[in-house]
């Protein structure tokens, strides 16, 4: 916790190994709660904490209204309570065998199979005196849902938002079908908190809502609105709802930006929007009044908003400075950085800043990047490169701090230029340029890539081309694979959770609507076909020849592991170098601590290797 005054922080939970502390919520001005171990506690922050509330089933994204309004997300069995709910759970786990029977999709979703558990939005009304709680019974606010207690349609609540009254709940849900492995069709209802009444507010548009927010109010609600059905990277369009009138309408719908999270100004007359702008993810003002846009803060990334008071409190970083929290004025745009964490913890770690460039790329159009230099960096000696290729492929290399492997400085502070480059398909560069990928995973990317390489050789003599690596995760690690299908000009390469064949992946992976709408359609048709032929690496196993090595995780539903195992395969049985590192108890992403620091062993000492480079450290055994 920080005071906002004084910049003071104070540690609130304990910090020891195998402790999870996570749900922060506000229950008045001096009592803090939070979830741990399955219990929603209290913590004045004059006293001691104890339990509030210990529900019969784990429970997350936990919310509270004053004086009385708890509520949370729960996965429960049809036409079930928590208490019901766990009962159940509990004799499907004693059933003499395991099988788990599909007879439609999804199965499976993201590192999860299916179960009969939907999730849902809870509400309780709870009774405190002093120190003391009364937990009264729970509503299940999706209970009047279409098909809600059929047990063979899965579905999942993906958000939701509760008005600052108390009286309303606004949830985001994939509307329940037999269609939901091929639809975006996601939708917002809005609900009173005190029985199930959902009213459906996008029934006149298909593609994926999101981000629901209350005005303080609680008169209007806005949200985030894709247009077009079966695409997942769709421009986001602002729409507001008038809870008096009954009416939409939508802001800024002129914008070729697509904002990503919105928030309301204390006094109702703009919203806030965090939006990927030119490798940034920006702060803007948008005025209801008439839709104006005005850009508050500079170079970096905002990854969390809240209000304070009439202020705003962010998370802001750059590559070369983690999140911290800072508070803006939105009238002067004057920003105070009110936290340094790690501050004293980074002082010996190398932190090399980003350094944009910009190149002509495919179509003629304007290319933007990031540089940055090595540790120690001498303009008169040569370096080793390693090209970082983001994932998506409708995401971008962002200046922000990354906690994940991809972090560009682990590469940098190891002594390697790093390079990073927003291709076709990247966020912040207009609509066109997202949407350009489609039909073109092999061909406007890697042009970029192989292009913007021409860039930084021909401008950065310190560059050794024959010491280049290029490494990727998700469309990244597509992207690996592919450069060993289509060039030889990299020493090396990391493939984590890459794609191999890219007709499998639409008959192996869970969400179906997004390679139909990136290849044209189903593989099955022969006219759709060559649309996933075209840009397939298994299609060029032949030209395969450069050292790789693949990173997967058994739990990646989105890639299964044969995507990484077959390219694996292929090159062993070559006689060319390759190593696979898989991790049983992983999914898309590497998340736990120790696997972490396996995976930047294993990576390290490859592109070390085939580079001829010494690192500056040891690496872990």
């Amino acid at each position: 916790m920080v005071d906002i005054a004084s910049g003071e922080t104070m540690q609130i939970t304990k910090d020891r190994a195998g402790l999870s502390f996570n749900n922060p919520v506000w229950f008045d001005d001096t009592t803090i709660g939070y979830m741990h171990n399955g219990t929603l506690y209290q913590f004045p922050l004059d006293g001691e904490a104890s339990a509030v509330f210990t529900p019969s089933v784990d429970i997350l994204s936990v919310a509270f209204r004053a004086p009385s309004l708890l509520t949370f997300i729960a996965s429960v069995y049809p036409n079930s309570t928590l208490a019901e709910s766990r009962k159940l759970k509990q004799s499907a786990a004693d059933r003499r065998d395991s099988a788990q029977v599909y007879t439609n999709l999804w199965v499976r979703h993201w590192d999860k199979w299916m179960t009969l558990e939907k999730p849902s939005v809870f509400a309780i009304q709870t009774d405190r005196t002093e120190d003391e709680w009364t937990v009264g019974a729970e509503t299940n606010l999706l209970q009047e849902m279409p098909l809600c207690e059929d047990p063979l349609v899965r579905w999942s609540v993906e958000d939701y938002t509760v008005d600052p009254q108390g009286q309303r709940v606004a949830f985001v849900v994939r509307r329940p079908g037999n269609d939901m492995a091929w639809s975006t069709n996601v939708d917002i209802y809005i609900t009173p908190t005190n029985l199930s009444q959902p009213q459906l507010l996008t029934s006149n548009v298909n593609g994926t809502a999101s981000n629901p927010v209350f005005s303080q109010d609680g008169q209007y609600l806005a949200w985030l609105q894709m247009e077009k059905p079966g695409y997942e990277a769709d421009i986001n369009r602002i729409y507001i709802y008038d809870q008096v009138t009954g009416t939409t309408t939508f802001l800024a719908r002129d914008w070729d930006l697509s904002p990503q999270f919105l928030l309301w100004s204390a006094n109702g007359t703009h919203i806030f929007a965090i939006v990927p702008d030119q490798g940034d993810d920006a702060l803007y003002s948008i005025t209801i009044s008439n839709g104006h846009r005005l850009r508050l803060t500079d170079q970096g990334s905002v990854s969390a908003l809240r209000r304070a008071g009439n202020d705003l409190a962010l998370l802001f970083s750059n590559q070369d400075k983690c999140s911290d929290v800072h508070i803006l004025d939105p009238d002067t745009r004057k920003v105070r950085q009110l936290t340094g964490i790690n501050h004293d913890a980074l002082q010996s770690v190398y932190l090399g800043p980003a350094e944009d460039f910009w190149f002509t790329g495919a179509c003629n159009d304007r290319v933007h990047g990031w540089l940055i230099k090595p540790l120690a960096f001498d303009p008169a000696r040569k370096y080793p490169l390693a090209l970082i290729i983001h994932g998506g492929p409708q995401q971008a290399n962002s200046h922000a701090f990354g906690y994940s492997q991809w972090n560009p400085n682990m590469y940098a502070s190891a002594g390697f230029v790093t390079a990073q480059i927003n291709f076709h398909g990247s966020l912040g560069y207009g609509q066109n340029f997202t949407d350009s990928i489609q039909h073109n995973w092999g061909s406007y990317p890697l042009e970029d890539l192989m292009t913007g390489l021409d860039y930084l050789l021909a401008t950065n003599p310190y560059i050794d081309p024959a010491r280049m690596v290029a490494m990727g995760a998700s469309f990244g690690g597509y992207m690996a694979n592919w450069i060993n299908a289509k060039s030889h000009r990299f020493s090396a390469l990391v493939s984590h959770d890459g794609m191999f064949s890219v007709p499998m992946f639409w008959y192996t992976t869970e969400e179906l609507w997004f390679p139909e709408h990136e290849f044209g359609g189903l593989p099955y048709d022969l006219a759709v076909r060559p649309g996933y032929s075209r840009f397939d690496p298994e299609n060029f196993a032949a030209n395969f020849s450069t050292p790789t090595l693949f990173v997967h995780g058994a739990n990646d539903f989105r890639l299964p592991v044969e995507q990484s195992l077959a390219p694996f395969t292929l090159l062993r049985r070559k006689g060319i170098s390759a190593k696979l590192v898989y991790f049983p108890n992983e999914n898309h992403w590497i998340s736990s601590v120790g696997n972490s620091i396996r995976w930047f062993t294993e990576v390290l000492g490859w592109i070390a290797h085939f580079t001829n480079t010494t690192l500056p450290y040891k690496l872990p055994d």
